[in-house]
């Protein structure tokens, strides 16, 4: 059953039997609450999505400052801790950063969209659980809110040394987290539960809209991360409340238990409805319907599978002195193969885009939801194909046993790449093209989102610092990378291990311009949308370039 947002008048009271006289109508009729009340207590799918939207967008934001912070402090490398003082506040920055970005930002952001566009898209009055809904949103941004604030009171994600962090803040930190998790499983189940539901009588799943189908691919897959991830929270959080941490609460283990949901291939499965957005975009854009959609749903499937990334977790090998070697390496060799197969799907899929080009038979219309899927697709690409660099220590390694000696130094420079910012590199390309492709489908859906369009000339000066942003920031870490800069900017024990420190800071100084550049880009994107927000209706008959 839907629940509606207002309250049924009460027809006439029976008294007697079912044909007996009735009783007027009560003169005190209910009515919906508005303002702040509506908002908080609103069912409506539509709102929900809106207020997932802007919200995301603003903890992007956050997400994009905190990395300006990491890149100020890599532009001098061996200059100490100078911004931050001391290695485990930068610990902090660098954990709060990966969990903004992804899990405040750019998960929430695809689930906002998909909250306000597929029940249109199926012809649903709404979702499946609208009060569920709400209540996994509000969840979500409870969670953030504390998760940022515990983490700024001197918790986050453990800590680099004994005494450095809050206890108290570390747990509420770790605590906070699984509230995002929570509220984020909610939301996926919602999204998964409308479109297996929510369809119209004769339509199957292969018959719905691509940006459909590619969030019941993403949120299958998250139905089955998210869970995991709350699990290895569990785990350090009741560790923490024992008497003494024993190692899964202790020092940085609660970072290095959820690290697995920001590498590969776990990285690559928050970005799966980018496909959908692309392939939507791309044949509006060139005023077609998609061609062989099947095959296109097949692609998005198998890149859901290869994504998942649960089971990519070395913590528990490398802290368990009775893993054996044949279990390590039957997992190099699943996460080399999972590594390997993603770049085949992402080319295969950029096969399928251009099949549809050259069966539209004519120029795309270029607009700026198009400009911001092109660069997206380009980011995904660059990522997946990094990605063959993260996995070819392993892949190759039938090299090492052939002839140690000869390949010694190849292998020797594989192992760096995989403790390298060349790691960081590759969830930046993944992460932020992911970040573009969900603009891009807030400036395509809009007119139902908001009830109006956003502003074209605004849209098109908002692409290029995003786009030209996000690829330097991708490319800069894979550059410093090939260098040996270690992945991980507190540790300073890499430093050393460095070639050409100048040209590595250098890279570093590129990819601070491109973090700004994205934050300034995306304050555009918000610019538009409170200027679409606030637009008198009656303005929109004289909007001039809006589309």
């Amino acid at each position: 059953m839907t629940l509606t947002e207002t309250r049924p008048e009460p027809d006439a009271i029976a008294t007697g039997d079912d044909f007996g006289p009735t009783a007027p109508s009560s003169p005190h009729q209910w009515t919906p609450p508005t303002g702040l009340a509506g908002i908080l207590s609103t069912g409506d799918h539509q709102v929900v999505g809106r207020l997932y939207v802007l919200f995301a967008l603003l903890l992007s934001g956050l997400a994009l400052v905190l990395g300006v912070l990491i890149g100020i402090e890599r532009a001098d490398i061996d200059g100490g801790f100078g911004l931050f003082g001391q290695a485990n506040e930068l610990f902090q920055i660098f954990g709060l950063y990966r969990t903004t970005l992804i899990l405040c930002g750019l998960v929430p952001l695809f689930l906002g969209l998909a909250t306000a566009v597929i029940p249109r898209q199926l012809g649903a009055s709404s979702v499946a659980f609208p009060r569920a809904a709400a209540a996994a949103f509000w969840t979500w941004l409870v969670g953030a809110i504390t998760h940022i604030a515990a983490t700024f009171s001197y918790g986050g994600l453990g800590s680099l040394q004994a005494g450095a962090a809050r206890e108290q803040s570390v747990e509420l930190t770790v605590l906070s987290l699984g509230m995002i998790g929570l509220g984020l499983l909610a939301g996926a189940g919602v999204i998964f539960a409308t479109i297996v539901t929510q369809r119209p009588a004769g339509m199957d799943l292969l018959q719905v809209p691509a940006f459909s189908w590619s969030m019941l691919v993403a949120t299958g897959v998250w139905l089955f991360s998210l869970p995991v991830l709350l699990a290895n929270l569990v785990v350090s959080w009741v560790d923490m409340r024992g008497a003494d941490a024993q190692g899964f609460g202790g020092g940085d283990a609660p970072f290095e238990q959820v690290a697995w949901a920001f590498d590969a291939p776990q990285v690559y499965a928050w970005t799966i409805p980018m496909l959908g957005i692309v392939a939507e975009v791309f044949t509006s854009a060139h005023r077609s319907r998609p061609q062989m959609f099947e095959p296109m749903a097949f692609i998005v499937g198998v890149f859901g599978f290869f994504s998942f990334g649960a089971w990519a977790q070395s913590f528990f090998d490398s802290a368990n002195p009775l893993a054996s070697d044949a279990h390590i390496v039957t997992n190099e060799v699943v996460f080399t193969a999972f590594g390997l197969a993603i770049a085949v799907v992402v080319l295969a899929y950029g096969g399928w885009l251009a099949f549809n080009a050259v069966s539209a038979g004519q120029r795309p219309r270029i607009t700026p939801q198009f400009a911001l899927i092109a660069i997206s697709g380009a980011l995904l690409t660059a990522a997946a194909v990094v990605g063959v660099l993260r996995v070819a220590e392993p892949a190759l390694g039938v090299l090492r046993e052939f002839d140690e000696d000869v390949w010694r130094g190849f292998f020797d420079a594989m192992d760096d790449l995989e403790s390298s910012s060349l790691v960081t590199g590759v969830m930046n390309f993944a992460v932020l093209g992911g970040l573009l492709a969900a603009v891009g489908g807030l400036y395509h859906w809009a007119p139902r989102l908001l009830g109006r369009p956003l502003n074209v000339p605004l849209g098109f000066l908002s692409v290029l610092p995003l786009a030209g942003g996000a690829i330097l920031i991708g490319l800069t870490d894979v550059l410093s990378g090939l260098f040996d800069q270690p992945a991980r900017p507190y540790e300073t024990s890499g430093i050393a291990d460095i070639d050409s420190l100048g040209f590595v800071e250098a890279l570093n100084v590129i990819g601070l311009i491109g973090s700004i550049a994205v934050l300034g880009g995306l304050a555009l994107v918000a610019l538009n949308v409170a200027r679409s927000l606030t637009l008198p209706v009656e303005a929109e008959a004289d909007r001039g370039g809006d589309a």
